[in-house]
């Protein structure tokens, strides 16, 4: 056998190779690629091999073996796929045992929704709140808040809630509010706008 007729068994070989790692290995159609590439390439090897040297019945057989192979390879990964405790995960969805502890903590986040607690770290965004005398999972709305802030639940996300800062009142600082200007600090203008 010569170096063409080796390299034309070979590709055939890697080729269909790649086909089952297209089907075992999500790569986007990447795989299948290269496997389409090293096809061409192992056809024009047989034909190097057997084509141009007269020997076409062993051309043919080539191209029969690869016309059978290609769909049996690909059917054969494809049947085998779901079978495996790989495929079984993934093509398989959760039984409603297994969501159960889903649902339920799903649920128990969203009647926090609306209550107030104290930061127990600081949230940038990600951190830990105390809420209802129990630590949680929480993040901001992408603001720094520091520890021990008062904080309300404004939604959930996943299995963190997500928190504001909860701003003090806006009730008025008396100290504040302006007082009345004794009668030395007073000038002309004031006595003009507070004739107005």
């Amino acid at each position: 056998m010569d170096s063409y007729a080796t390299m034309a068994v070979l590709t055939l070989a890697l080729g269909l190779a790649l086909l089952v790692a297209e089907v075992f290995i999500p790569s986007g159609g990447v795989i299948m690629a290269a496997a389409g590439i090293v096809f061409v390439i192992s056809v024009w090897s047989a034909w190097q091999a057997w084509g141009r040297s007269g020997e076409l019945t062993l051309f043919l057989i080539y191209i029969a073996a690869l016309v059978v192979l290609f769909p049996s390879v690909l059917g054969g990964a494809f049947y085998a796929f779901p079978r495996t405790e790989y495929g079984r995960r993934l093509m398989n969805p959760p039984s409603l045992d297994e969501m159960q502890p889903f649902v339920a903590e799903t649920e128990r986040l969203s009647r926090l929704i609306g209550k107030t607690g104290t930061t127990l770290t600081r949230l940038s965004p990600g951190g830990m709140v105390l809420l209802e005398g129990e630590r949680m999972h929480a993040e901001s709305e992408g603001m720094l808040i520091l520890t021990d802030t008062p904080v309300r639940v404004l939604a959930q996300k996943g299995n963190r809630l997500v928190v504001r800062q909860v701003r003090e009142s806006s009730a008025p600082d008396p100290s504040l509010t302006p007082q009345p200007l004794a009668e030395h600090e007073r000038t002309p203008l004031d006595d003009e706008f507070g004739q107005s």
